[in-house]
């Protein structure tokens, strides 16, 4: 989203979503008694900072999340209007005041960000909030039509973004068959890295999360050595059509090489992450194909690569607490499900 205008537009109106949103809060900097204005996504419990102003005066910064009991922008997405409130000398536990207090501020005001993300009706995206160390009430009066304005600059800009992203995703994903894996017709490892990585890219935009889910199946090498690849592949066939039914249209589901799956789950939290991973795993051993599930969160506090890592690690332990378990289990003990 922070891409320049092109040389054959420089000074022009042609201004790129990211551009017109980091103009917008220079523009209110300039133009009001606050330096201090953000961006903050709302999400689940917590809100995360998105952009601040270049002229911020106060300790704000981009990739700060806050849970929601810890800051006013909150209650501006609860009751769907601006807010102004001053804060200086409330109690330690007043609702919302944490934020300001790490900020060094005493003043806060803060408007809806709206957009429609499916296209259908509006939510709140979040929050467009400036901060002051002093009581501004009074003095931003003359200012709220132009905050107001700037509200729905950013508004337009965050669907923009958000419109030409799901362009791009849909191009994506029709790439042609280079990036569908022939036997399951699940994405093939290409087709993972080059979604998986731009997704990545716009949870770090868009302050959003996704679940990452790894899958390796538990008995592919003994049916292949018990009855040949054929039969191997029937295996991967039906655990491929069970993991695909587990997820909605939107996820992306792959076959990295061998018996091993991964699943982007699009828009999912830890809990929705940790339930869903359980879900597959139970759907597969409903099935008859045992397999071993890790998970872990990519959130953009930390690259996709990490979050693989984590992933890749959960299930490698899950595999090898099943091993242990099944070798444990004596010839008057049941093996561990």
């Amino acid at each position: 989203m922070r891409v320049q205008c092109s040389e054959e537009s420089a000074g022009r109106s042609a201004v790129h979503p990211g551009t017109m949103i980091s103009r917008t809060l220079a523009l209110l900097a300039r133009s009001t008694p606050l330096s201090t204005w953000f961006i903050a996504r709302s999400r689940s419990e917590e809100h995360i900072v998105l952009y601040v102003s270049p002229e911020a005066d106060l300790a704000v910064a981009p990739g700060q999340v806050h849970a929601s009991s810890a800051t006013p922008c909150a209650t501006v997405v609860e009751i769907g209007r601006p807010l102004m409130t001053a804060t200086e000398g409330a109690s330690a536990g007043s609702s919302g005041a944490d934020l300001l207090r790490e900020c060094g501020a005493n003043f806060f005001i803060g408007t809806p960000l709206l957009w429609a993300p499916d296209a259908t009706t509006k939510e709140c995206f979040g929050t467009l909030a400036g901060l002051s160390r002093r009581d501004a009430t009074n003095d931003l009066a003359p200012h709220l039509s132009i905050i107001a304005h700037a509200a729905d600059v950013i508004g337009f800009a965050l669907q923009a973004a958000h419109d030409a992203d799901a362009l791009r995703r849909r191009a994506e994903r029709a790439e042609g068959e280079s990036t569908v894996d022939d036997l399951t017709r699940l994405y093939n490892r290409k087709g993972w890295q080059s979604i998986a990585h731009a997704e990545a890219g716009r949870i770090q935009r868009y302050g959003s999360s996704a679940g990452l889910i790894m899958i390796d199946l538990d008995e592919l090498k003994r049916t292949n050595d018990a009855y040949g690849h054929r039969a191997g592949d029937v295996l991967l066939r039906h655990a491929a059509q069970v993991i695909r039914s587990s997820f909605r249209d939107s996820d992306v589901v792959a076959r990295l090489g061998g018996d091993e799956f991964a699943v982007l789950l699009m828009e999912s939290d830890a809990s929705a992450t940790r339930w869903t991973a359980a879900r597959v795993q139970e759907s597969l051993a409903l099935a008859g194909i045992p397999a071993s599930v890790g998970w872990s969160l990519l959130d953009g506090s930390r690259d996709i690569d990490a979050a693989l890592h984590d992933a890749d690690a959960a299930m490698y332990a899950s595999k090898c607490a099943r091993r242990q378990c099944n070798l444990d289990a004596g010839p008057e003990r049941p093996r561990c499900a």
